[in-house]
């Protein structure tokens, strides 16, 4: 379920985004799409038997859609699965490094390359998907989730509309247990082929 309303929510987003940019109500909408995602990560960590074929699968969806995203976007940013790769690396950073000094500088390195590679969502974004690892099932997380998307919001007012995302943290916490699968194929192909549908439908319209 999850992931189908993430997909959903995000082609909402996107619409709005490219099709009806005034309509602020696209916008609010979407921004439920990213809490979604970052779950998927950290609950498709939680149940992977290869950590290393899940972050390699992501990684060729990341460079496959990349050339799509900045033709549609054009500017030097890294698409949303790069930020899902850096949360997965920051998963298996947390759990694996047992010395706390080489564990936290590892996490700070992440965090710091998340900022200067521009991937989407930045810092906020990897923390997000690791916080839902280390609170999930936890009340903790919806106060944890919620403080990090007010921080964000403070530290970026022109993002201000992000802090929409924070009924999705509820959300997850309350039906979390009403997950199901979806078509693996489907799943990987989604993102770079919704934008290059878009892409395609701007082209006709220009």
């Amino acid at each position: 379920m999850f992931k189908i309303l993430a997909m959903t929510l995000m082609v909402v987003d996107h619409v709005g985004l490219f099709f009806f940019p005034d309509l602020v109500i696209f916008r609010i909408i979407g921004r439920l799409s990213f809490p979604f995602f970052a779950f998927g990560i950290a609950y498709g960590y939680s149940k992977s038997k290869n950590v290393m074929k899940y972050g390699q699968r992501i990684l060729l969806l990341a460079l496959i859609s990349q050339p799509i995203f900045f033709l549609l976007l054009n500017n030097d940013n890294l698409n949303i699965c790069f930020t899902l790769l850096f949360g997965l690396i920051a998963i298996y950073v947390y759990d694996k490094e047992k010395k706390n000094w080489l564990k936290f500088s590892f996490l700070a390195l992440l965090f710091l390359l998340s900022y200067f590679l521009k991937v989407e969502y930045g810092i906020y974004g990897v923390l997000m998907i690791l916080f839902f690892h280390i609170f999930r099932n936890n009340l903790w997380m919806l106060v944890i989730q919620s403080a990090l998307t007010f921080v964000f919001v403070l530290m970026n007012m022109g993002h201000i509309i992000q802090i929409f995302a924070i009924p999705a943290f509820f959300f997850i916490h309350y039906f979390e247990n009403f997950n199901f699968k979806i078509n693996k194929i489907i799943q990987y192909i989604f993102y770079p082929a919704h934008l290059l549908i878009i892409y395609l439908i701007l082209l006709f319209m220009r």
